[in-house]
């Protein structure tokens, strides 16, 4: 990670934990919790703002999600991709706290999967990061998001359409087994 990344990273970081300081809450609203506490149903392990690391900090999706550009699936952060940063950026923060937890502890983070296609289905994230598709037309505006939401169907028609706006192939074995 370059070090311009990282200083512009603890800035905006620093900026929000010295509004904490100042009597405001998170946008959760979530106090101080132990590490690993138990996680209610649809709720992620980790309070984690997309619109914090992309549009305040402007990490960009594949530093995170860096199988997007080599493979079919996108992947899940590991705790080591994490803590990359974390390890000296807001550490004294619950949720960084947690992160720090998870890795000590070497355990994965249990993120809960928020974009999930059949298992019938063959999606390649690779061949439609190296065509320009932006991942915002897939996964809506990701970046702005602090819960991340899946905001587009990706049902067979939705992508059918968008194969046919693209002049793409339309060949079931495409998508299909």
């Amino acid at each position: 990670m370059g070090v311009t990344l990282a200083v512009a990273m603890a800035v905006v970081w620093n900026g929000a934990a010295a509004q904490e300081q100042d009597g405001t809450q998170e946008q959760d609203g979530t106090a101080a919790a132990g590490p690993l506490d138990a996680v209610t149903p649809g709720e992620q392990p980790i309070a984690f703002s997309h619109a914090r690391h992309v549009e305040q900090a402007g990490v960009d999706c594949q530093f995170c999600h860096a199988y997007a550009r080599r493979g079919p699936v996108a992947g899940i952060p590991s705790v080591e991709r994490c803590v990359g940063c974390h390890r000296s950026i807001l550490t004294e923060r619950p949720e960084i706290a947690k992160v720090l937890d998870y890795w000590e502890r070497e355990t994965p983070i249990p993120w809960i999967r928020i974009h999930n296609l059949p298992d019938y289905v063959r999606f390649s994230h690779k061949a439609h990061v190296r065509t320009g598709i932006d991942c915002a037309e897939c996964h809506g505006d990701v970046g702005r998001m602090d819960i991340a939401a899946q905001v587009e169907s990706l049902s067979m028609g939705w992508c059918v359409d968008c194969h046919t706006a693209r002049e793409a192939s339309r060949d079931c074995l495409v998508c299909h087994y």
